[in-house]
């Protein structure tokens, strides 16, 4: 029997806004598998509707998924005003997610404020063909 736990799931009327998803580096190549998982459970509508970035360990042995959830419906937000959710995630059979606090939201909100909406490219001139587009993985920003 599948066991889904689904705590508090996302606001789909709140869109757009940033996931931020939690989870022990061991886990770090399943990133689609946890993605997945995540959709299914709490967005499955959203599914095409997404960016995911990769957030590389900083010090910890916690790493994190960014998930700009509407970001295709939503091009152009204002970041400094989108709504944040912060989840731990963990894994037993399936991946499972608990639902954190309004100061992990705060902490991922600084943390997360020079990470572009709905692309890896760091600075709006790079939309527009100014600087080189970003290669690879973007900086570590959140510390666990």
């Amino acid at each position: 029997m599948e066991r889904d736990r689904v705590e508090s799931p996302p606001e789909v009327d709140e869109l757009p806004k940033r996931i931020v998803l939690r989870f022990h580096v061991k886990h770090e190549l399943e990133e689609a598998a946890i993605n997945e998982r995540f959709f299914k459970l709490y967005a499955p509508e959203l599914v095409n509707d997404y960016y995911s970035h990769l957030m590389a360990p900083n010090e910890s042995c916690m790493t994190h998924i960014v998930l700009d959830l509407g970001c295709k419906t939503n091009p152009v937000v204002d970041i400094r005003a989108i709504a944040y959710e912060v989840y731990k995630v963990k894994r037993k059979d399936e991946f499972d997610f608990e639902k954190l606090n309004s100061a992990a939201c705060k902490l991922a909100r600084s943390r997360c404020n020079t990470l572009s909406w709905g692309t890896d490219r760091r600075y709006p001139e790079e939309l527009e063909g100014d600087r080189p587009a970003q290669v690879g993985h973007s900086p570590s920003r959140l510390v666990s």
